[in-house]
């Protein structure tokens, strides 16, 4: 913690003084820049702010009014405090001065025996440069530590847990949805930590920059750059602000190129192990006639549609167990990342009789396929919609078959898609001010929607199944419609409404 007068005045050179506060106790916990000595009318002139002035009263005892308008200067240039130490030639300190200090917060202490002032500023000065040298010390230890773990390429969880144990509190990343990522708990089992978690902090708004604010007071920091944020950290009690924000900002830092490394790492595999299909991916292969050359080359048989096909597990095994399996469909088949293996075949292959296959070999494997398109570079969007698919079915329950888009539907897609902040902040837009209402006063108008919506915006039909008479359904309706600021008597609205709370119910039961 920095120096304050506090604490200056328990020093002992100055607590040998006898000191007594007669005024301006609000601002005794103001931080202390310097010590200054002055005897001097025009003091205003040689402080810059956050002094604590020692003064014999010299510069005051011409007139009650001189020492009012000596207060006065310090309080103009923002000083951090007055000490006068009483004598026989100055016994005391005028009211009017003390009025004006007390009107505007400034600490007027008296010292009712002599002190050296020469000592009070030495262990004044030696306080506050310990204080910055232990600001260093600290700034350095926590960019070394966040430092080694990038090095070390450590998870986004042991990065949690490093900020929460330099910060000395608990510390929690969640996304854009407010769900919760990591928590990292601190003296406080995490159950409590995490109660009624989305609720509390969409109390919170969402910062641009590190703050505190919210009925809690937690500091909150974004996580992302260029105004990309995917997440923030909060830390729920700020013990000492100065250096929860330099722990908070420079995690906030160090997860966001953890993840940066973490997408390189997986281009870097792609380029190695994915060849063909990912220079397809990637619009490497040239024009059409190169493309079909180079697949020709690979073995695969020259045909005049092809359908990309993804093939993953469920589980977290290696991907080779899949790479084995595949190897008697026709077509090209590559690793493509840590869960995804590739395929590119032609148009004419049972794709659901190659899925029942293996899952025959690997119960846990999803095989899904993208739609068929003319021609080789084209392909790379049916392998991309494959890739998407066989993220959903992986999370869905066994298909007897080759999934396909038609097969997930927009729910599939969405949560195909739940981890994308984009995702996340359309249901924001569509949905924040509804959920912060429904935090702050949980009027169920949540539900009401999801009635709503369910039976088409028929209103007759939304008061049978609400169980509500249309008295008290209409300015419900009317409140809800003012919340999420768009007429719910539009097609349009309620799709875009309705997009939205699929993807945010979604979010909360994952």
């Amino acid at each position: 913690m920095a120096v304050t007068v506090r604490e200056a005045l328990a020093l002992p050179v100055l607590a040998a003084g006898d000191p007594a506060v007669l005024g301006g106790e609000a601002g005794l916990d103001t931080v202390l820049r310097w010590v200054h000595v002055s005897e001097v009318r025009d003091v205003g002139a040689v402080l810059s702010g956050h002094e604590l002035v020692l003064t014999t009263g010299l510069g005051m005892a011409a007139s009650a009014d001189a020492a009012a308008d000596f207060v006065g200067q310090l309080v103009e240039v923002g000083a951090a405090g007055l000490v006068v130490e009483l004598s026989a030639a100055y016994p005391s300190v005028p009211e009017s001065a003390l009025r004006r200090a007390r009107a505007a917060g400034l600490p007027v202490v008296v010292l009712n025996r002599k002190v050296r002032f020469v000592e009070v500023t030495e262990q004044v000065h030696r306080a506050i440069v310990a204080e910055q040298f232990e600001e260093v010390r600290f700034a350095g230890q926590v960019h070394e530590t966040f430092t080694g773990l990038g090095l070390a390429r450590a998870p986004m969880e042991r990065l949690v847990e490093a900020a929460a144990d330099l910060a000395g509190g608990s510390v929690v990343l969640e996304d854009l949805s407010r769900r919760v990522l990591v928590a990292a708990p601190r003296d406080e089992p995490v159950d409590r930590l995490l109660v009624d978690w989305e609720r509390r902090s969409r109390l919170t708004p969402f910062p641009h920059g590190t703050e505190v604010g919210g009925p809690e007071g937690w500091l909150t920091t974004p996580v992302g750059i260029q105004g990309g944020a995917w997440g923030r950290l909060v830390l729920t009690v700020p013990h000492d602000r100065a250096r929860a924000r330099l722990v908070t900002e420079r995690a906030a830092q160090a997860l966001e190129l953890g993840r940066m490394i973490e997408r390189d790492e997986t281009s870097i595999q792609l380029r190695v192990h994915g060849g063909f299909l990912l220079d397809l991916l990637d619009g490497r292969l040239g024009t059409e006639a190169a493309a079909a050359a180079r697949l020709r080359a690979l073995g695969v048989p020259e045909s005049p549609a092809y359908v990309g096909v993804v093939a993953r597990l469920r589980s977290e095994a290696p991907v080779e167990r899949l790479v084995a399996a595949l190897t008697e469909v026709p077509g090209l088949v590559g690793v493509l990342d840590a869960v995804h293996v590739g395929l590119l075949v032609p148009a004419d292959v049972d794709l659901d009789a190659a899925a029942r296959a293996l899952a025959a070999v690997e119960p846990d494997a999803v095989l899904a396929a993208g739609p068929p398109v003319d021609g080789v570079l084209v392909s790379a969007t049916s392998l991309r919609s494959a890739r998407v698919v066989s993220d959903v079915a992986s999370t869905l329950p066994a298909y007897d078959g080759c999934v396909r888009q038609s097969d997930i539907r927009l729910p599939g897609l969405l949560m195909s898609l739940r981890e994308d902040a984009r995702v996340q902040e359309f249901a924001e837009a569509e949905l924040g001010r509804l959920l912060e209402h429904e935090a702050r006063h949980g009027s169920g108008l949540v539900d009401l929607l999801r009635q709503f919506l369910a039976v088409g915006g028929n209103k007759a039909e939304l008061a049978r199944a609400a169980h509500r008479n249309r008295t008290s359904l209409y300015p419900a309706l009317r409140r809800l419609e003012d919340l999420v600021g768009h007429p719910l008597d539009d097609p349009a609205s309620r799709l875009s409404l309705g997009v939205a709370l699929l993807a945010y119910d979604q979010g909360r039961e994952l």
